[in-house]
């Protein structure tokens, strides 16, 4: 497969098959996705609250078209600040670039410059960008006004943050992935906490799940006091 998945490691568990959508308007921006190299359309800019599926889509994009022999790349901004913007330079060669957090350089010059560069030499190649964001460009968050118009060029689409049924099946597809035993009835629990979104709940449901695997018992809502 002719892809580079920064930082460097491949996340072939995230594609569009299993991506769990809340309503049809996914569907949608799925489907612009895997028709962007037949679009007129050259970029994607994807915006919600946190922990609703952004990243896994730009996995699942480079994934996906990797698999059709295009050259993908996935970078993640908020992972790759302390490099600096020197890193950007050399991705235009990439059919396409999926740049994830693109809000976490939002008001930082030298990186909106670098963004910018990046983007114009993107387009003047034909290749395509998909860009994630928990900012909408509504918002006055850019300084450099030429970045905010380039952002604006494309197809812009706004997700839906997930819905407690979504969060269930999402959970349960976590325990199934990496065959935690774990009862069913945790799901319903962990929602009734009082920090309840998806990050949070992930992060604590590894956490039970790395305990039932350690003591080789299942795990029910009243074993969760001894973890």
């Amino acid at each position: 497969m002719n892809q580079l998945i920064l930082p460097y490691q491949k996340n072939t568990k995230q594609t569009f098959s299993n991506f769990i959508r809340s309503n049809k308007l996914e569907d949608q921006i799925i489907n612009n996705i895997k028709e962007i190299f037949f679009s007129s359309n050259n970029q994607l800019y994807l915006w919600s609250n946190t922990s609703c599926g952004k990243s896994h889509i730009l996995y699942s994009a480079c994934n996906y078209f990797g698999n059709e022999s295009k050259k993908c790349v996935y970078l993640p901004l908020k992972e790759l600040g302390s490099y600096g913007p020197d890193i950007l330079l050399g991705f235009e060669q990439y059919d396409l670039i999926c740049i994830d957090d693109i809000d976490y350089m939002f008001g930082k010059s030298n990186w909106e410059l670098a963004i910018f560069n990046l983007i114009n030499k993107i387009l003047d190649n034909s290749h395509k960008i998909i860009y994630t964001s928990s900012k909408s460009l509504l918002e006055k968050n850019i300084s450099l006004q030429d970045l905010h118009s380039r952002l604006s060029w494309g197809l812009v689409f706004k997700l839906s943050s997930y819905n407690d049924d979504t969060k269930i099946k999402i959970l349960k597809k976590i325990i199934q992935e990496n065959e935690y035993n774990i009862s069913d009835d945790v799901c319903s629990h962990l929602l009734k906490k009082e920090t309840r979104d998806l990050s949070s709940l992930v992060k604590y449901l590894h956490k039970i799940g790395l305990y039932s695997l350690s003591i080789n018992k299942r795990v029910s809502v009243r074993q969760l006091s001894e973890i």
